[in-house]
């Protein structure tokens, strides 16, 4: 256990008679994961949800939430493979009512080095991880150059903001006394002056600011914008180059994207939702008679270096000493890093053991354990291309 932890448990143990007072700041995904990650590990802990805006306005609201690990690094395949587990759980034992949905489809792309990434990065975690053959591929898409095209298709689950992060709150309201306050808040320090044991910055692309150490300047926007649908016949997820897709949720499909760095603007603008929709098209011409139910512009909260998941000690102006938990800067896999991410930040606000995180964080490779380690499936061979041809 490192000496921060040692000390910060000692402080616990000594106000031990008193339950613990938590501060999360940022009603999210992340936040509210955090949240509960901290009740499963501590009931009896005081936690209350800070938030300046209305949730059908922040960026959780109108993600679709398919599971996909962008960056590989350890440490985030380790969140995504307790995400993963999660998520299972919660389809096992709710079904759709927790906003968790079971979907299988496929990535298209011309780069097999950005195919055997997905392999790399989730493909030993998520279930029938498989390349296609080029008859299965040319059987389904009618692509341009679709020769050069290869293929992969999994399963995995969608975690639906507008839906999975209600029902978690909802659970935290109702089974954990957990108090959500609309209140603005400039820097975790205001808390800290507030008197919380505890302040976890679950602030998303605000959290640089909201640290109040400098960190801001590594945090920058990615403008992406979805478009809500009523094809309720499109039943697995489908993307080409990691832009273009449909997601499937429980009564809708979501279409997107474009990914815009430094673009903070949340305008809804034609050009980009005709780029989008002609876009698309493309992949799938069935979707010309599709109606738009809904649009939706965020900012995803990237960060150089990627998630901060971090804890330190500071004084407040009382000089008394309590902790702060950074989890923030997740890009655009808040939803598929999210719970394991908020696991990790719980143990730290409660002073736990973080070994299994610590060993990750500076590592560049991960063996998968045994028990979810397959074999990599073979790449499309020039056998299946003749078929066609």
């Amino acid at each position: 256990m490192s000496p921060l932890a040692s000390a910060f448990l000692f402080q616990s143990l000594i106000v031990c008679i008193q339950a613990l007072n938590v501060a999360i700041i940022g009603e999210g995904v992340i936040g509210t994961s955090t949240a509960l990650a901290i009740k499963r590990l501590d009931k009896d802990v005081n936690i209350t949800v800070y938030h300046d805006k209305d949730f059908k306005d922040i960026l959780s609201h109108g993600i679709a939430g398919l599971f996909r690990i962008d960056d590989g690094k350890p440490i985030n395949r380790l969140y995504g493979a307790q995400t993963f587990e999660r998520l299972a759980e919660l389809w096992r034992e709710f079904g759709g009512n927790s906003g968790v949905q079971l979907v299988s489809g496929h990535i298209l792309s011309q780069s097999q080095e950005k195919l055997d990434a997905q392999w790399e990065n989730y493909g030993q975690v998520v279930y029938n991880y498989v390349n296609l053959t080029y008859p299965q591929l040319h059987s389904q898409f009618k692509l341009e150059n679709d020769e050069l095209y290869k293929a992969i298709h999994y399963t995995a689950f969608t975690s639906e903001g507008a839906r999975y992060i209600p029902w978690m709150k909802k659970l935290l309201e109702e089974t954990y006394d957990v108090m959500y306050i609309k209140q603005h808040i400039d820097s975790v320090e205001e808390l800290g002056d507030d008197g919380y044991d505890v302040v976890v910055n679950c602030g998303g692309l605000a959290g640089g600011k909201l640290a109040a150490d400098g960190d801001e300047k590594k945090m920058y926007p990615i403008r992406g914008l979805l478009l809500k649908t009523n094809a309720s016949w499109q039943k697995h997820f489908l993307y080409r180059d990691f832009t273009t897709f449909t997601i499937p949720v429980i009564d809708a499909v979501y279409v997107g994207t474009i990914k815009e760095e430094h673009n903070d603007s949340l305008v809804i603008d034609e050009e980009s939702i005709e780029k989008i929709w002609g876009a698309y098209l493309e992949l799938q011409p069935a979707f010309k008679d599709v109606e738009i139910i809904d649009r939706f512009v965020g900012l995803r909260p990237a960060r150089v270096g990627g998630a901060r998941v971090k804890a330190e000690t500071r004084n407040n102006t009382n000089g008394n000493e309590y902790r702060i938990v950074h989890n923030y800067g997740h890009g655009g896999n808040g939803f598929t890093l999210g719970w394991g991410s908020a696991e990790h930040a719980a143990r730290l606000a409660l002073g736990f053991d973080t070994s299994q995180y610590d060993e990750l964080l500076n590592r560049v490779h991960i063996d998968m354990p045994k028990d979810v380690h397959k074999e990599k499936p073979k790449e499309m061979s020039d056998q299946d291309r003749a078929i066609v041809k």
